[in-house]
């Protein structure tokens, strides 16, 4: 069956008013400093899945040094974004990006030192199938990064429901379930980190600042119609967070030797 694009020129512009230039999901650079603490980017070779509109891989090769970056996505929208960003800022000889289909990565085994993702693997409904492909191309020692959209135990709340009813086709797992897949993969050292506190009080300062401060420059950028639908969006977001259901979460893992 035909893809069909959930990242449209309108969604990426819409997502990168509330979250900056080039990124489609919250917490920008400082997450990803969180994100990458002690991973050791400098010169390493890194698959970045979902790269998105490329805001987090501009940020490893620029602020963490990553020796080179290969985005990768199933939707050309994102990468045609990534792909000006890239050139404004003259990154295309550090960050190469390539449209792939859902299923196998097409690279070799043992190829990356890291494979990153900031938030993407909640599309992905077969997580065990992901990790395991994960762990075939990344080197002995090699690093698997990431941080997603993870969920709690049902029963779910009303607002929560609406959320995986939103059209962006997700398919949450636990924290616990995350961690499991890795470990079945092959993965050691694995470490979780709950973010549901940090995002918590994020989201609920999004959600003020949609409505006070930044309620006119949203309505000149997308319109009276979209701006309420996305300020809307991020209050379910924050309450959903605040009732315990929506855990952003922080994982790394190892390929052993």
């Amino acid at each position: 069956m035909e893809h069909q694009t959930i990242y449209t020129p309108g969604v990426i512009g819409g997502l990168e008013f509330g979250w900056g230039r080039g990124w489609l999901s919250p917490g920008g650079s400082d997450d990803i400093a969180v994100l990458v603490a002690d991973a050791d980017i400098v010169g390493k070779s890194i698959l970045d899945i979902g790269v998105g509109a490329g805001g987090p891989a501009r940020v490893l090769v620029r602020d963490f040094c990553a020796g080179q970056v290969t985005g990768i996505d199933i939707e050309q929208s994102v990468l045609d974004r990534a792909q000006d960003l890239n050139a404004a800022e003259q990154l295309e000889d550090r960050i190469s990006l390539q449209k792939v289909v859902p299923g196998k990565l097409p690279f070799p085994e043992g190829h990356f030192d890291i494979v990153f993702s900031k938030d993407t693997f909640v599309h992905v409904a077969d997580k065990a199938a992901l990790f395991a492909e994960i762990y075939r191309v990344l080197k002995p020692h090699g690093r698997c990064v990431f941080s997603d959209w993870c969920c709690g135990w049902p029963p779910y709340s009303e607002e929560m429901r609406g959320f995986l009813a939103n059209g962006m086709k997700f398919s949450m797992a636990t924290l616990a379930e995350n961690r499991r897949h890795l470990s079945e993969a092959g993965f050691m050292a694995i470490s979780v980190r709950d973010r549901n506190a940090w995002f918590a009080d994020y989201a609920a300062r999004e959600v003020e600042a949609a409505r006070g401060a930044r309620r006119e420059r949203f309505i000149d950028a997308v319109g009276r119609e979209a701006a309420d639908r996305l300020t809307a969006a991020a209050q379910r977001r924050a309450t959903i967070a605040r009732q315990g259901h929506l855990r952003p979460a922080h994982f790394r893992a190892t390929k052993p030797g």
